[in-house]
């Protein structure tokens, strides 16, 4: 019975939240994410712009000097690649989030002017690095039997535009997400996917931590704006998904920390002495162990690692 009314209020806790159409029941575990991907009735999903998008998002095409592309500043697991340090203060006030589960937040990024994530995605390409010039673009892409090809199977009809070159890099970026995690897994119903101690750190993630006050949906994260508890910072920021996090090497939006560690204890305590005051962030009495429990939970939130292979960019 316990097991029962555990999985029932977790799966009420991801679902609350969640601002989406009525799913269709798959059999697979990935479904358990991918269900809550939504994409736009005006930028339907099809295959064949899921490729072309991933092709766009490789292409250096794009760029005022053939130098550089999306997947230098938002960096992704790619095979046989090497990394490029990327001009990312050029184009982002900060270091460039990652896109992975961009299509589970209810908006994109932080930009209030911003209602979907083709807005984004145009915005980035209409900067001083990436090529302003829309005609310009057109006419690259449009010399390439290739791309004149795949736009027409993508879209139904010939025509190279940069609302279409848009909307199928924001159909493939919509499919870069983070899933069978072990805690996935777990709510799947294979009780041996999570550790005792993942378990515990559970139940201390909905009940003595209260992080599901923020943290919450199948992304973990209610996609709201929300003091972060840290000295000198008067912005709120948008809660950041647990997914994947104990992959990170730096946290909060300014990289105060580089320890998951010192996550937990920031928040554990309150935040920082002298910080703007918010009544969600109150200390919790919670023991040592009872901290490492609540880190092994949030390393199960780590999904499978799905490197993407570096697609062969058409030529002209």
């Amino acid at each position: 019975m316990a097991r029962v009314l555990s999985i029932f209020l977790l799966t009420l806790f991801l679902w609350s939240l969640s601002f989406c159409k009525e799913p269709v029941q798959k059999p697979e575990l990935e479904g358990f994410v991918v269900k809550n991907v939504i994409h736009p009735n005006n930028n339907p999903y099809n295959q064949d712009k899921v490729e072309l998008g991933k092709l766009l998002y490789f292409d250096k095409r794009l760029s005022l000097k053939g130098d550089t592309n999306c997947a230098i500043c938002h960096s992704v697991e790619i095979q046989n690649s090497e990394v490029v340090s990327a001009p990312r203060n050029k184009i982002h006030k900060s270091v460039a989030p990652p896109l992975t589960n961009v299509a589970l937040y209810k908006d994109v990024f932080t930009d209030p002017q911003a209602n979907d994530l083709e807005e984004i995605v145009k915005e980035r390409v209409h900067t001083a690095i990436m090529l302003k010039d829309e005609k310009t673009i057109v006419a690259r892409l449009s010399q390439v039997p290739e791309y004149r090809e795949l736009f027409e199977k993508s879209f139904g009809s010939p025509g190279i535009t940069m609302d279409r070159i848009v909307k199928a890099i924001s159909t493939f970026e919509r499919t870069i997400i983070s899933k069978n995690s072990k805690f996935d897994r777990y709510v799947m119903g294979e009780e041996s996917a999570l550790s005792p101690s993942q378990k515990r750190g559970l139940d201390v993630f909905m009940n003595k931590a209260k992080c599901t006050q923020c943290h919450k949906g199948p992304n973990f994260s209610d996609s709201e704006q929300h003091t972060t508890g840290l000295k000198g910072i008067t912005q709120k920021i948008r809660t950041p998904s647990l997914r994947d996090v104990s992959k990170k090497s730096e946290f909060m939006h300014n990289g105060e920390f580089t320890k998951l560690e010192d996550v937990v204890n920031h928040f554990v305590k309150g935040g920082s002495k002298g910080s703007i005051s918010d009544p969600l962030l109150k200390p919790s009495a919670i023991s040592e162990e009872e901290k490492k429990d609540l880190i092994e939970f949030l390393r199960s939130l780590e999904g499978e690692s799905h490197p993407l292979e570096m697609p062969k960019i058409p030529r002209a």
